[in-house]
């Protein structure tokens, strides 16, 4: 029997996974790493770029994905509090961009907020 330690688990950085709201209901900041990122779609990304948060219906569920201008999908935004807040947001028609802060080829790390108008 191996009577080593368990591995540890890797902590977030400070304010990951937090969202915070200002004004209202749908202005929302928070940073998460996106869910399914596409080796593809992360070529030629570097940190500062930003990305447009997209509202995707599918067979009885939505998904918010994070695109490229040219319209590539880098990842999807799931299981974070907040979720259903900004899938709310998205489909009253508001529009969020996320501000890259780390990526790799299979990782993306973002920062969510409410796009100017």
């Amino acid at each position: 029997m191996g009577g080593g330690l368990p591995p540890k688990r890797r902590r977030m950085p400070y304010g990951m996974g937090q969202v915070r709201t200002g004004s209202d209901e749908c202005d929302l900041t928070f940073t998460v790493d996106l869910i399914g990122v596409r080796r593809d779609a992360t070529r030629g990304l570097q940190a500062g770029d930003v990305l447009e948060v997209d509202l995707v219906a599918g067979a009885g569920a939505s998904t918010a994905v994070c695109r490229t201008a040219d319209g590539a999908t880098v990842g999807a935004l799931a299981a974070f509090r907040g979720l259903v807040s900004l899938l709310g947001c998205l489909d009253q028609g508001v529009r969020f961009e996320a501000l890259i802060e780390d990526v790799g080829a299979t990782r993306c790390t973002v920062t969510v907020t409410r796009a100017e108008a």
